[in-house]
């Protein structure tokens, strides 16, 4: 009892220092009401039977959006909207065990996803928000009290190898950010998007085609038991472009671009959208007169903004820190272990900390306080996370060698401490800065590529131009087209690719796919371009995230930056899709005329 009432008394004490920080926010109706019922929660939540809260946070988010699309020159959507939502984590215990990183194998199937996060009023009404904080409190409670007390039961019988604390202990942080006014026009977004949809209207063996735009603003409020504190503004626009169409054979060959700004200035000037989407259009009808690809084994050349979608889907992923959660049947930690390795989105680079993962002459530099790289924006900065860790640089790989890796406060293995990346539900790269101190000119690979192929009595090289939407954009397009018509089926394909003769010629292929490719392959990387490229793209966070922390992070995909010269590997594996693919349409598009 007396441990209690010592924590109780140092919670407030720190709420009570950090009072004159508030003063210049005191006509914050919401950021009075989130302070006032953590002061009256720190204090008296506490039931005779449960264990008492160590650790709450409190979150609000107010986002406004609008999301508008078009085909053909068409709006088919157009929906602003305003919401509030609150987000509460509770952990009972302390620091080293406490109610998370935990997963009972008979209530797996019915988690609820949406743990802790609620609908708040958009009025600022002092008395509705602090009812709602009161209530989603208290469920939450209730519900990490009984997942303690599962867990402590399931784990008491279990020798664990190691022992790893569930939460790291951090210095509170105070960050305020002012409030912008970024509001978004309909009408000019709906104007946009049908100007640049409007070219594939002169395609018609495009089958399908898009283009959206989506802009948000979300406000964010935080402040947890602990003492931290922050306010975060942050304005966004999306920009996609999505294109379809098949081959004789079925083939689906499928194109996106994605923009991303933090105002609508950054997307580009409208002819230059519409450009792209002309481009696209085009690029998706040689393809499907391309010849199709052959299994090769051999050196490949990713080219520019390809070599950074490789890097992003193939090795990001693996920098970071995520464990699996314990359970009550450790038959169930196999599975949800193996399973996360088949779908690519549990795995991590944590063992090979020390050994090297790129070649000697390559090191890797997360900075997610740098705003543009040699005047490209970097999309993925911010200046604190939604643990309310300040971020810094971080170097992960240095002479190849890897350091570290990135972490949230939920520690793993020889990671004890976070590095300021929890983003969403978990550890997210910000801005990776790939560079090497050996480089060569385009041509002069592009001679290294020959003279390889050459070495292994090949025909012919690979050049990977564009590698398509086969990570993140995949997995989100799976999902959207599960309910549509079966003409539209997700592929794994790379998107631009050439055969690269000896004498300099390029023959365009399509229907090639990436066999195997992973993190290890990076080793193996022989030579590297002098000229990087910026490439941005949402990023989906290790899903085992999900049961090792609070869902009270932001709930949105984050965004990183990848700054990646062309690259040269000595040996990659390459197959032809094979399907099944569906029918072609049965008669041609009504856009191709009788």
């Amino acid at each position: 009892m007396k441990r209690f009432s010592q924590i109780t008394s140092n919670l407030l004490l720190t709420l009570w220092l950090v009072l004159p920080v508030y003063a210049q926010n005191k006509d914050d109706v919401v950021m009075k009401a989130m302070k006032d019922e953590l002061t009256r929660t720190t204090s008296q939540l506490r039931m005779d039977t449960l264990e008492k809260p160590y650790f709450i946070s409190y979150r609000v988010d107010d986002l406004d959006s609008t999301v508008v699309s078009a085909t053909l020159g068409s709006v088919t959507q157009s929906n602003p909207a305003h919401t509030r939502i609150i987000g509460v984590e509770v952990r009972v215990g302390d620091y080293a065990f406490d109610n998370s990183n935990y997963v009972s194998a008979d209530s797996f199937g019915g988690m609820g996803m949406g743990a802790g996060v609620s609908q708040g009023p958009i009025d600022d009404d002092y008395q509705q928000i602090r009812r709602q904080l009161w209530l989603t409190t208290d469920m939450q409670y209730k519900r990490a009290a009984e997942e303690f007390s599962a867990k402590k039961a399931a784990l008491a019988n279990r020798k664990r190898s190691e022992s790893i604390a569930d939460f790291s202990k951090e210095s509170p942080a105070t960050v305020f950010a002012s409030r912008n006014d970024v509001k978004a026009d309909p009408a000019t977004l709906e104007q946009l998007v049908r100007e640049v949809s409007l070219p594939f209207k002169q395609m018609p063996e495009v089958v399908t085609s898009s283009a959206q735009i989506e802009f948000k603003n979300i406000y964010t409020r935080y402040l947890n038991s602990e003492g931290s504190v922050f306010t975060r503004s942050q304005a966004s626009y999306i920009l996609r472009i999505d294109a379809e169409t098949q081959s004789a054979d079925g083939l689906p060959i499928h194109d996106s671009v994605q923009l991303f700004g933090r105002s609508i200035a950054d997307l580009s000037g409208k002819n230059d959208l519409v450009a792209k989407a002309r481009e696209m259009g085009q690029r998706l009808e040689k393809l499907r007169a391309a010849s199709s690809a052959e299994r090769y084994n051999g050196p490949v050349l990713f080219e520019d903004e390809a070599a950074a979608e490789i890097f992003a889907q193939a090795f990001a992923p693996g920098l970071v820190a995520s464990r699996i959660p314990d359970s009550d049947d450790p038959r169930f930690e196999v599975f949800f272990k193996q399973m996360l390795s088949q779908i690519g989105l549990g795995g991590n680079l944590l063992g090979r900390i020390g050994g090297r993962v790129l070649p000697d002459s390559m090191d890797l530099l997360d900075d997610p306080r740098a705003q543009d790289y040699k005047g490209s924006r970097l999309a993925g900065s911010y200046e604190i996370d939604d643990d309310a860790v300040p971020s810094h640089q971080t170097k992960l790989v240095e002479k190849g060698t890897l350091k570290t890796l990135l972490a949230s406060r939920v520690p793993v293995r020889t990671i004890s401490q976070s590095s300021g990346s929890r983003r969403s539900l978990g550890a997210v790269p910000s801005n990776l800065i790939l560079t090497s101190d050996k480089t060569s000119s385009n041509a002069e690979l592009r001679q290294e590529l020959l003279r390889r192929v050459k070495q292994h009595g090949l025909d012919y090289g690979i050049i990977v131009r564009r590698a398509g939407a086969n990570g993140v954009n995949s997995i989100m397009r799976t999902a959207a087209m599960m309910g549509q018509s079966p003409q539209s089926t997700p592929s794994s394909t790379l998107l631009e690719v050439y055969k690269l003769f000896p004498d300099g010629h390029e023959e365009a292929i399509k229907g090639a796919e990436l066999s195997d490719m992973n993190a290890a392959a990076f080793r193996d990387i022989v030579a590297a371009g002098d000229k990087p490229v910026v490439f941005n793209q949402q990023f989906i966070p290790n899903i085992n995230s999900i049961f090792t922390m609070g869902m009270a992070g932001g709930l949105d995909l984050p965004v990183a930056s990848f700054v990646v010269p062309t690259l040269l590997f000595e040996e990659v594996s390459l197959t032809k899709a094979e399907g099944p693919f569906p029918a072609p349409p049965a008669s041609r598009p009504p856009l191709a005329g009788n």
